[in-house]
C-alpha cells in the first residue's frame, strides 16, 4: 500500500499554502516536511475542483527552481485529450529553454509538431522509452523536476511516458510532482494504479476550507467588521478556496457577488473539466433547481452513474450543494455561457420532463416559452391545459407568452380559435385593452362555428365588460339560437341583470342537478346569479351563502374564466345588500391575500374598486379615494371599460366629500365610455356625479342624474330588490336644496316602505331627511334613531351629518349645552373622516366662537391609559356628561371624575376639548 494521508492545507488565503504544507508535513514525518521533493519520489495532490493544488504544485516548482533544479511542467486537458504526446510536447518544450537541457529524440520532433503520426504501440513505446532515458541520464548532472497538473487528463502517448517514467524513479535523479482528483475516474488508469501502487508515492489530500477557517480569512481579508458575514461567505462558496478567494474580492469592489468575478471563477472550474460536467450544470441551470440523476441523464444524454459521480465531486469541491447553485450569479454565468441552441434543447427536454413529473404548469410553460419553438410532440389541446393551469395562478403574462407562441405554430383553424380565447383569456387578467384585439376575430370564429361554447360565453363576458354592444347583441343572438347553450343561458342573463338588465331576458332557473358539468362547476354564472338575485329580490340568508360560497371557490383558484368579474359580482351582492361586514373581511383576508399579486393587476383594480366602495359605505373618505386611485392605476380607465364607472364613482364621490371639488370635477370632466351609461356600473357615476353636482350648488343638476338613476332601475326591471346606489335619498336632498319639503318627503317615504334596503344604512339616511322635513319637536328623535344606526354600521361619514343635524336640532329647541356638545361630537367624527366639506363648513374662518380647542396628536400618553381610563375618555371625547358617561358604564359620577383627572395628568391637558380625536374612534359602539 502507497503511504497516504491528508491535512489541512491554507487556512488564510493571503498565507503561502507551501509553507503551511510543509510545516505540516515536518511535524507528521513526512519526507518532504524539511526539504524540496527528493530525487526518486513522487508526490501526488489529491482534491477536488478549485481547492488549491495547482497553487500548491507551482509552489513544489518554484522551490525546486530556487534550489538549481530542471523544472520542467505541464497541464493537461480534457479537450488535449486525442492529441498524440501533447502532455509531452509541453514537457519538452520546457526542457528545451532550459540552458544545457536535455537533446531531442530522434522522431518525436516531427510527431509534436504534427508533420507525423505515430504508427503503433511499439513505435509509441521505443520513444516513450528513448525519452525517459534521456531524462533520466540528463538528470545524473542536473536534478530534474517533473510538474504535471490535471495528471487524469493526459493523453495516452504522454500517460504511457509518464508510466513508464514513474516506473523507474528507483533508480532515477528525477522527482515528480501530480495533481489529480481520485474521486473522479480516469481514462488512463493505468497510469493512476501504477502511480498509487508505487511506493516512491506520498499523497497529500485537499479538501474545502472549513466553516472556521473559512471565518478566519474572511477576518484577514475584510476585517473584524465582517466577522459576521463568515457565515454567508461559507454558504456562498462551501469553503472553496477559488470561490473565496473571487468572493472576497468581489465583496470588496462591489459589496456583492458578480456574474463577471464569481459567475467567471465557476466557470473555469467547469471548463477545466470532461464536457459532461458543463452538460450537467447547464441542464441544472436551465432547470433552475436541483434533480437525481436519472433526470439529469434524460436531459443531457449521459448515463446516470458518471453524472452522480459528477454531482458528488461539485458538492465535495464546495461548488455547489447537492446539486443547487450556491449563487445566483454562478447560475446566470452557466446560462449565458450556454449555445443558444443548447440551450433551447435544454428548455424543451425540461418541459417534457416537468410535465410528466405533474410539475406546477408555470414552471412548465416558461421553459416551453425559453424554447423558442415548441416542440411538434406539444398538442394543442396539452398546450391549453398547461395554459389552463397557469393562468388559474397569479404570472398570467407566462401564459400569454406561451399560448402566442403556440398560435404561432398553429396550422389549424379550429384549433387557433381556441389557443386565441385562451389568449385573450390570459391578456384580459393583465390589461383587457390588449386583449380587445382578438375579439373580431373570435366573433368571427363564433359565427363560423369554429369557437366552443364556453369560449364563446367569455368571449361575451368579455365584450359586455369592454362596451362592444353591437357584437354583444350579435353574439347573444347567435347563443340564444344555440340547442347546446341551452345550459348556459339562464347564466348568461343573470351576468346581463348585473351589467346590461336591459338586454336581459328572464329565464327559469335550471334544475338543481340539471345541466352539463361544467356549467354547474363554473365559478362566474354562479356570481352573477346570486348578484341578479339581490338586485331584483334583494338580499337573503340563501343570497349571502352562495356569494361566500362564490368568494371562497375564488379564494381556492377555482375556474380560471372570468375571475374577476365573478369576484366582483359576489363582492357587490354582499354590499348592495347591506353586508359591508362581510365583504370587507373577505377583500382584507383571504380575497386579499391571494389577489396581491404583482402579475395580476386587473385583479388587483377590481379588489381595490370594491374596497373603494365598502370604504364609502362606512365613511373612510380618505381610504376610499385612495383605493379608488389604486384601482384605477392597477388597470387604465380604458382597461376598465364600462365598468370604469365603478372606481370612478367612488374617487368622484370621496373627493366631493372631503372638500377636494376641484379634484373631484376634474374627473367629472374624464371622457367616459357611452356604453357606461347603459351599463349598472353607470349607476355608481350618475350618483357620485350627481353629489359633486350638489355640492357645487347646480341642484337641478344634480336632481336630473339622481331621477335618471331611478329611471334607468325601473326601465331594468330592478326596482324591486336592493338599489346599487340609493338614489332616492340622493334626489331627495336636491328637492330640500331646492326648498321642496314636499317632493323629498314623498321620496324619504318611498325609500322607507321598500321591503328590500341596504339595512340599517339605508334606514338611517332616510330617518336623517325624515327630520329635515318634520317638526322642532320630532326631530332630535329622528335623528337619535339615526345616530345609533349609523354607530352601529360604523358609518363614520353620515353619522357626523347626523350629529350636526341633531345639534341644530336642539339648538331650536333651547337646549344649548346638549347643543353644543352634539356639535362637538360632529365636529370630531367629521374630522375622523376627513370630510372637510361638513367641518370647514361648520367653523367658518370669520366665525370663531364655536371653534373646538386643538387637539394634540395622539402620542404615547394615550397608549399609557388603562382599560376603564380609555373608555371613560373616549366617551367624554364624544361629548358626554360625567352623569352620561356614568350611566353608559354603570359606575358613579365620581368614579368618571377621578378616572378623568388621571387622564388629564397622563395627556397633559386642561380641558375636555383637547382630549385626542383619536380616542373617539374607540367608543363608536357605545354612542
Amino acid at each position: 500500500m502507497p503511504f497516504s494521508y491528508a491535512m489541512p492545507v491554507n487556512t488564510e488565503w493571503n498565507s503561502r499554502p507551501m509553507d503551511t504544507v510543509l510545516n505540516a508535513a515536518a511535524h507528521l514525518g513526512h519526507p518532504f516536511g524539511d526539504s524540496l521533493v527528493r530525487p526518486g519520489q513522487a508526490l501526488l495532490l489529491d482534491g477536488p475542483l478549485a481547492c488549491g493544488k495547482t497553487t500548491l504544485l507551482r509552489s513544489f516548482a518554484e522551490r525546486a527552481a530556487a534550489a538549481g533544479r530542471l523544472v520542467i511542467t505541464a497541464t493537461c486537458s480534457p479537450c488535449e485529450r486525442d492529441l498524440p504526446f501533447g502532455v509531452v510536447s509541453q514537457l519538452a518544450r520546457g526542457a528545451r529553454k532550459s540552458a544545457g537541457g536535455p537533446p531531442e529524440v530522434p522522431g518525436l520532433p516531427d510527431i509534436l509538431r504534427g508533420t507525423s503520426d505515430p504508427v503503433d504501440r511499439a513505435e509509441i513505446a521505443r520513444l516513450c522509452h528513448r525519452l525517459c532515458t534521456l531524462l533520466i541520464d540528463y538528470a545524473e548532472h542536473t536534478p530534474l523536476l517533473l510538474a504535471v497538473d490535471d495528471v487524469r487528463h493526459s493523453d495516452p502517448a504522454s500517460a504511457h511516458f509518464l508510466l513508464q517514467l514513474v516506473r523507474r524513479l528507483d533508480s532515477a535523479r528525477v522527482a515528480a510532482v501530480f495533481t489529480d482528483d481520485l474521486s473522479l475516474p480516469a481514462p488512463t488508469l493505468p497510469l493512476r494504479y501504477e502511480l498509487l501502487r508505487s511506493q516512491r508515492l506520498h499523497r497529500i489530500g485537499l479538501g474545502p476550507l472549513t466553516p472556521d477557517e473559512v471565518a478566519d480569512v474572511v477576518v484577514a481579508e475584510l476585517g473584524e467588521t465582517a466577522s459576521p458575514r463568515a457565515g454567508d461567505v461559507y454558504a456562498a462558496t462551501g469553503g472553496n478556496r477559488l470561490l473565496l478567494h473571487t468572493l472576497l474580492a468581489d465583496y470588496r469592489e462591489h459589496g456583492e457577488a458578480r456574474q463577471t468575478g464569481y459567475g467567471q471563477s465557476f466557470l473555469s472550474c467547469l471548463h477545466r473539466n470532461e464536457p459532461i460536467f458543463l452538460d450537467v450544470v447547464r441542464a441544472l441551470a436551465v432547470v433552475g433547481f436541483s434533480l437525481p440523476a436519472t433526470d439529469l441523464a434524460w436531459l443531457t444524454g449521459h448515463e446516470p452513474e458518471p453524472i452522480g459521480q459528477v454531482l458528488a465531486a461539485l458538492t465535495g469541491a464546495g461548488l455547489m450543494d447537492e446539486g443547487a447553485f450556491r449563487q445566483e450569479a454562478a447560475r446566470l454565468s452557466v446560462l449565458n455561457d450556454t449555445p443558444a441552441r443548447a440551450r433551447r434543447t435544454l428548455h424543451q427536454r425540461a418541459a417534457r420532463l416537468l410535465h410528466d413529473q405533474g410539475r406546477p404548469a408555470t414552471t412548465i410553460a416558461r421553459h416551453l416559452v425559453r424554447a423558442g419553438r415548441i416542440p411538434d410532440s406539444w398538442s394543442p389541446e396539452l398546450l391549453l391545459e398547461v395554459a389552463e393551469q397557469v393562468a388559474v395562478g397569479e404570472e398570467a403574462s407566462v401564459a400569454v407568452d406561451l399560448l402566442e407562441q403556440s398560435l404561432e405554430q398553429c396550422p389549424h383553424q379550429e384549433r387557433r380559435a381556441a389557443l386565441q380565447a385562451k389568449l385573450a383569456e390570459a391578456e384580459w387578467k393583465i390589461n383587457p385593452s390588449t386583449a380587445t384585439r382578438h375579439h373580431t376575430p373570435l366573433y368571427g370564429a363564433v359565427r363560423a362555428g369554429r369557437l366552443g361554447l364556453p369560449d364563446s360565453v367569455t368571449l361575451l363576458m368579455q365584450l359586455l365588460w369592454k362596451g362592444g354592444l353591437t357584437e354583444v347583441e350579435g353574439l347573444l343572438a347567435h347563443l340564444r339560437e344555440d340547442p347546446a347553450a341551452t345550459d348556459q343561458l339562464h347564466a348568461i342573463e343573470a351576468a346581463l341583470t348585473c351589467t346590461y338588465p336591459w338586454l336581459a331576458e328572464r329565464r327559469p332557473a335550471p334544475a338543481h342537478h340539471g345541466g352539463s358539468a361544467a356549467t354547474r362547476a363554473a365559478v362566474w354564472p354562479r356570481a352573477g346569479t346570486v348578484l341578479a338575485d339581490v338586485l331584483t329580490g334583494g338580499q337573503t340568508h340563501d343570497t349571502v351563502r352562495r356569494a361566500e360560497e362564490v368568494l371562497r371557490e375564488l379564494q381556492l383558484g377555482h375556474d380560471p374564466a372570468c375571475q374577476e368579474q365573478a369576484g366582483l359580482f359576489a363582492l357587490l351582492a354582499l354590499v348592495y345588500g347591506g353586508r359591508i361586514d362581510l365583504a370587507s373581511a373577505w377583500c382584507e383576508g383571504a380575497l386579499g391575500e391571494t389577489g396581491a399579486g404583482p402579475h395580476v393587476p386587473m385583479r388587483q383594480a377590481v379588489l381595490a374598486a370594491a374596497r373603494s366602495e365598502i370604504a364609502l359605505r362606512r365613511g373612510d373618505l380618505a381610504e376610499a379615494a385612495e383605493r379608488s386611485r389604486a384601482a384605477l392605476t392597477h388597470a387604465s380607465p380604458g382597461a376598465w371599460g364600462v365598468a370604469v364607472g365603478l372606481p370612478l364613482g367612488s374617487l368622484i364621490l370621496a373627493c366631493t366629500r372631503m372638500g377636494r371639488h376641484e379634484e373631484a370635477g376634474f374627473h367629472v370632466a374624464q371622457t367616459v365610455p357611452n356604453a357606461m351609461f347603459k351599463s349598472s356600473y353607470g349607476l355608481h357615476y350618475l350618483y357620485a356625479r350627481g353629489h359633486y353636482f350638489l355640492a357645487a350648488g347646480r341642484h337641478q343638476a344634480a336632481l336630473a342624474d339622481f331621477l335618471l338613476c331611478g329611471e334607468l332601475l325601473t326601465d331594468w326591471g330592478l326596482s324591486s330588490g336592493c338599489d346599487p346606489v340609493p338614489w332616492r335619498i340622493g334626489a331627495a336632498e336636491a328637492w330640500l336644496a331646492q326648498g321642496n319639503h314636499d317632493q323629498a318627503r314623498i321620496l324619504v317615504y318611498q325609500q322607507l316602505s321598500r321591503p328590500h334596503t341596504d339595512g340599517a344604512r339605508a334606514r338611517g339616511q332616510s330617518l336623517r331627511l325624515l327630520a329635515a322635513t318634520s317638526s322642532a319637536k320630532r326631530r332630535p328623535q329622528l335623528l337619535n334613531e339615526a345616530v345609533g344606526l349609523f354607530t352601529e354600521q360604523e358609518d363614520k361619514y353620515e353619522l357626523a351629518r347626523t350629529l350636526w343635524d341633531l345639534s341644530q336640532a336642539y339648538h331650536a329647541l333651547g337646549e344649548k349645552k346638549q347643543a353644543r356638545r352634539t356639535m362637538r361630537r360632529a365636529w370630531h367624527v367629521a374630522k375622523m373622516c376627513d370630510a372637510a366639506s361638513l367641518y370647514e363648513e361648520w367653523l367658518p374662518a370669520d366665525d370663531q366662537s364655536q371653534a373646538v380647542a386643538p387637539a394634540p396628536k395622539a402620542d404615547a400618553g394615550i397608549e399609557r391609559l388603562t382599560h376603564s381610563e380609555r373608555r371613560v375618555a373616549s366617551l367624554a371625547a364624544m361629548g358626554y356628561t360625567n352623569r352620561e358617561i356614568a350611566g353608559k358604564l354603570y359606575v358613579t359620577a365620581s368614579t368618571v371624575e377621578q378616572h378623568l383627572t388621571r387622564v388629564f395628568r397622563k395627556l397633559d391637558i386642561k380641558h375636555r376639548e383637547q382630549l385626542p380625536t383619536e380616542l373617539y374612534a374607540d367608543r363608536m359602539e357605545l354612542a
